[in-house]
């Protein structure tokens, strides 16, 4: 299976980037960067979990209010939980990324424990565990060369059983669930509904019943961006969905709200690294997945 490489027109981005998804399974996508230096940027994990492993280098992270500076070595692995927001910044830094469906971990978690499951919950999501390390990397350059059902199958439960069954917790502990402001729901619902919209701020604000002054504060309170942001990452990861079916770049960008191509390819290159007609090239799956 070939990647999406590319080596520029990023600031302060080197070497190497690459994304594909594991034998076009639609469910994962896997993420490799090599020796990346940026600025520090904000993330949103936009409707699936992130599970990083870095191999090499530095990455200073924030997330849930706790500040790390992650050393490169398969002791280091993180996971990122849905719908939640993180700040990183990589220092000449190789590492991996594998984006996880969550109807498909639930799935997998209720058949482990052999009854139903809520979406399970990392309480601690820097995990001390080599082997989750190597099950990532060997995902990674196994899936680059054809396998059988069976073997693909084998190396994504070995990964995700260890995750649940030693790592996994019930969600009835976590701090955020249930937690969200009703005012913040209303908005965000709104936006995920029209977010490819000009959205005045005054008509999200009536939308959640509060003036634009305190929609915007407690908004950011409680989602870690403003809606400004929350609505660029929605656009962009309808984006990388339209992309990844196969649609070109210039209807990508019309259909998903941006101002334009240009505008559309410097977004989405600052937050994935990739260009998005690179990442079209590989990152299709195929719909009988």
């Amino acid at each position: 299976m070939k990647t999406v490489e590319t080596t520029g027109g990023l600031e302060d981005v080197k070497d190497s980037v690459r994304a594909w998804r594991p034998w076009q399974l639609k469910q994962f996508e896997l993420f490799k960067a090599t020796a990346v230096s940026t600025p520090a940027q904000r993330h949103f994990s936009q409707g699936h979990f992130l599970l990083v492993s870095i191999e090499s280098g530095v990455a200073d992270n924030q997330y849930r209010n706790n500040r790390a500076s992650d050393q490169g070595g398969e002791a280091t692995f993180r996971v990122f939980e849905p719908e939640e927001t993180w700040v990183c910044q990589p220092r000449n830094a190789t590492f991996q990324c594998l984006t996880v469906d969550p109807a498909w971990l639930q799935d997998n978690a209720a058949e482990m424990l052999q009854r139903e499951r809520p979406l399970p919950h990392f309480p601690s999501h820097s995990l001390s565990d080599p082997s989750l390390s190597r099950a990532l990397r060997d995902l990674a350059a196994s899936s680059l060369a054809p396998a059988s059902r069976l073997k693909q199958q084998e190396m994504l439960l070995h990964l995700c059983a260890r995750l649940l069954l030693v790592h996994g917790e019930e969600p009835g502990s976590h701090p955020r669930l249930g937690s969200e402001h009703p005012a913040v729901r209303r908005a965000k619902e709104y936006l995920q509904a029209h977010y490819a919209e000009d959205v005045p701020l005054q008509a999200l604000a009536n939308v959640a019943y509060l003036s634009p002054f305190h929609l915007a504060r407690v908004f950011r309170q409680n989602v870690g961006v403003p809606p400004h942001a929350y609505q660029t990452q929605l656009r962009l990861a309808h984006a990388r969905r339209l992309l990844a079916q196969g649609f070109d770049v210039g209807y990508v960008a019309h259909e998903t709200g941006f101002f334009d191509q240009s505008h559309f390819a410097h977004q989405f290159q600052r937050y994935f690294f990739v260009k998005p007609g690179n990442y079209r090239k590989t990152a299709r799956y195929s719909s009988s997945v």
